[in-house]
């Protein structure tokens, strides 16, 4: 399992280094973060970044596909916003090489589309699937399932993005998701405990009683 970072802030990618794998964002998280996308690809390096293509996804695609030193992956989604599909989009960009997540995905029906287009990467927002009173745990289940049994030769992964708790992480974990993509709060409650916290404040205080005296 690979952790991507939800964020498009460079103090953020530099924080969580240690435990990424890559990075997503889309022009909310942009906006909110108020960041740059070619500085934070920057940082990033030679891992994957998402990047959302919008308006004219192609013209997009090819913009961001030739920022130099990076690993850009170009956000698609399934369904533009008349209600048709992108899958001729998905298949044209990937046979130009440009790698693409195709998000925006609510459903294994939906995921088998896109990973048939030939998605390097499909994202299955969980959260808003449990929203709609849906079960996500089964959904990832089941989506990994057919990936790792279908013959793919992008070797196409699942992201699960749409991270409400540590709980959200822990379920995508258990049943075998690829890659789950952690905003940094949650990636800070997956890392704090109180008994962890206690546990080394009485090392370290047993330490430093054994050096005093």
């Amino acid at each position: 399992m690979k952790i991507f970072l939800d964020s498009s802030k460079i103090s953020e990618a530099t924080r969580w280094m240690p435990v990424i794998a890559g990075a997503t964002t889309n022009p909310s998280i942009l906006l909110k973060d108020g960041s740059n996308i070619y500085e934070f690809v920057k940082v990033m390096g030679v891992l994957p970044v998402s990047i959302e293509a919008c308006g004219d996804f192609v013209t997009d695609a090819r913009e961001y596909s030739k920022i130099k030193n990076a690993s850009i992956v170009i956000k698609v989604p399934l369904l533009n916003t008349e209600g048709g599909d992108n899958l001729h989009i998905i298949e044209e960009l990937t046979k130009e090489g440009i790698a693409i997540n195709c998000t925006a995905l609510m459903s294994m029906a939906q995921v088998i589309l896109a990973t048939k287009a030939s998605a390097r990467y499909v994202s299955l927002f969980a959260g808003r699937v449990e929203d709609e009173g849906g079960n996500s745990t089964d959904m990832i289940a089941d989506c990994v399932d057919f990936l790792n049994n279908e013959d793919i030769d992008v070797g196409t992964e699942l992201i699960v993005g749409s991270i409400r708790t540590v709980g959200n992480v822990l379920d995508a974990v258990r049943v075998g998701a690829h890659i789950i993509t952690i905003p940094p709060p949650i990636l800070k409650k997956m890392l704090l405990h109180r008994y962890s916290l206690e546990t080394v404040r009485q090392f370290e205080d047993a330490h430093n009683k054994l050096i005093g005296g």
